[in-house]
């Protein structure tokens, strides 16, 4: 399963959902937690807790998988070189532009 979707909006849907992080106590377990990632129609959805940010993508996948969340929020400070970003899901690891780490899928 992959998803396709311009770096400028992959780095744009994670920049909002950092950006709805709470205020004070509730903040560092936000950011300790995980995005899931799932698609709908050409869609892809990235949500932490109550925070959902959608964006336009291509490809194939079913199901959801979690990313931990700073691992997403290194991208925006080292952000993947390709125009296109690909995340990928194979066998247990989530491959994320140059990333590879393993993650949870659930159907």
């Amino acid at each position: 399963m992959f998803i396709k979707i311009k770096r400028n909006t992959f780095l744009e849907a994670i920049e909002r959902l950092e950006a709805k992080k709470p205020l004070g106590r509730g903040k560092k377990a936000y950011l300790s937690g995980n995005i899931s990632i799932c698609m709908a129609d050409k869609t892809v959805i990235f949500q932490a807790e109550t925070a959902k940010v959608t964006a336009d993508a291509e490809g194939s996948w079913n199901g959801t998988v979690l990313l931990p969340f700073q691992i997403a929020i290194s991208l925006l400070k080292i952000p993947p070189k390709d125009e296109i970003v690909t995340i990928e899901y194979l066998d247990g690891k989530l491959k994320l532009g140059p990333l590879k780490l393993k993650a949870e899928h659930f159907v």
